[in-house]
């Protein structure tokens, strides 16, 4: 490991975002996220919420459950206060 990634762990520093979403399957709800493996990850948790919020907007009865997570795949701290519109 080295030692940049190291201190960013020792930190809490995280290399960027992902917006997660539930997509409705006929009765199922089936989990996804942008951007996907392999590409570059959304720079700052603003910009993230600000794609989850337009996202939601045009996903409508299609997508639930939408908030950002880290590049480990976990909610941002706080991601359960904010509402999908």
């Amino acid at each position: 490991m080295k030692m940049s990634e190291a201190k960013r762990i020792m930190d809490g520093r995280t290399k960027g975002y992902r917006v997660h979403f539930e997509s409705v399957q006929g009765c199922c709800l089936l989990g996804d996220f942008f951007p996907d493996r392999g590409e570059e990850l959304i720079p700052t948790e603003n910009e993230a919420w600000y794609l989850a919020h337009r996202f939601a907007s045009r996903t409508r009865g299609r997508c639930v459950n939408i908030y950002v997570v880290d590049e480990d795949y976990k909610p941002v701290e706080g991601y359960e206060k904010i509402k999908n519109r």
